[in-house]
């Protein structure tokens, strides 16, 4: 529909999970296409990171997994990003709930994001009251579920907590459920919310739980109506089973959008920035657990999640009764 009486056009960039693919990409659309703005959803944004910022070029990351790139005085995104120091209690906290007393972390093998995340759950334990047991990695294809569940098991953690994504994050949890190690939780990340895994394993994935950072499927708000509405009408091949990971597209986007238009009738770089600034109680018409406030940059957003968790044939979600869970800042250092 446009904005401002606009037409809205798009170009597309695929940096293959590579940093200087990221950093040729960015400069295609910022310097060739003279791109107003960029959405972006890359583990390797750090490529661009310094020439997009040099050029004023305003950025919405889906999910910023790099530490280096919060500061940036371009870069926004609707969530507090889970590298983020100081970390958040929230997830120790969480864990703490169902009387957990030592948790196990793990991350990928050969993936500085997902150990950065590790690294700010293994904070989050310690501020809840809890002992970090071991920092497992797992590697990104099949791995030996006996020898996983064997290093939980000496560990000596009675919960889990991953940041992996979802096929590897359900063999993990299968390999010890069918261990029976008994672990009091066994946490994922907004990833590990898909549907289409729990086919795949069915009641092994019983009891698993995820933290989102958006508001679940399960509650049904017109938001969430609106959404689905447009993924059928738009994207027909993806509307059977819509998954977090449209959702946060969609959730980008809108903040995107929200954002040029309230830079004025007159679409600059400069004017996109100043709007993204705006976005001071957005909360993407209830699409996000808390609203979130831009002004002062992603760092500054309070952690809220919801969370849910598999049910005990393994076939949905329900959503873990509650208000969204806050965490506290941790103090840094």
């Amino acid at each position: 529909g446009g904005i401002n009486g606009r037409r809205l056009s798009y170009s597309v960039e695929d940096d293959e999970a590579a940093p200087e693919l990221n950093a040729v990409g960015g400069r295609v659309l910022a310097q060739r296409d003279q791109a107003l703005s960029i959405l972006q959803f890359s583990v390797a944004a750090v490529g661009s990171a310094k020439s997009l910022e040099s050029t004023g070029v305003p950025v919405v990351d889906g999910q910023i997994t790099d530490p280096s790139l919060s500061p940036r005085s371009n870069v926004f995104g609707y969530s507090r990003p889970t590298v983020e120091e100081p970390a958040s209690s929230g997830w120790g906290e969480f864990l703490a709930n169902p009387g957990a007393q030592r948790a196990v972390t793990v991350s990928l093998e050969l993936s500085s994001a997902t150990r950065s995340m590790a690294r700010a759950a293994e904070k989050s334990v310690r501020a809840a009251g809890l002992k970090v047991a071991d920092n497992l990695q797992v590697p990104s294809g099949p791995f030996d579920a006996d020898q996983f569940a064997d290093q939980v098991r000496d560990s000596g953690a009675d919960s889990l907590i991953a940041f992996v994504p979802a096929p590897n994050f359900y063999q993990i949890v299968a390999a010890v459920q069918d261990a029976d190690l008994g672990l009091k939780a066994i946490l994922g990340n907004p990833t590990s919310y898909d549907r289409s895994q729990l086919a795949r394993v069915g009641d092994s994935a019983a009891g698993a739980y995820a933290f989102l950072d958006y508001t679940p499927f399960e509650l049904s708000t017109p938001a969430h109506r609106r959404f689905l509405a447009a993924m059928a009408a738009y994207a027909p091949q993806a509307a059977a089973l819509p998954d977090g990971t449209a959702l946060i597209g969609w959730i980008s986007a809108d903040l995107l959008l929200r954002g040029i238009a309230a830079g004025g009738v007159c679409p600059t770089r400069a004017g996109a920035l100043a709007g993204l600034r705006h976005q001071t109680h957005s909360d993407a018409d209830g699409l996000l657990p808390a609203p979130i406030n831009l002004s002062k940059g992603v760092s500054d957003i309070a952690p809220c999640y919801d969370y849910v968790q598999v049910t005990p044939d393994g076939k949905k979600f329900v959503l873990v009764p509650g208000k969204p869970r806050c965490g506290r800042i941790l103090r840094a250092g």
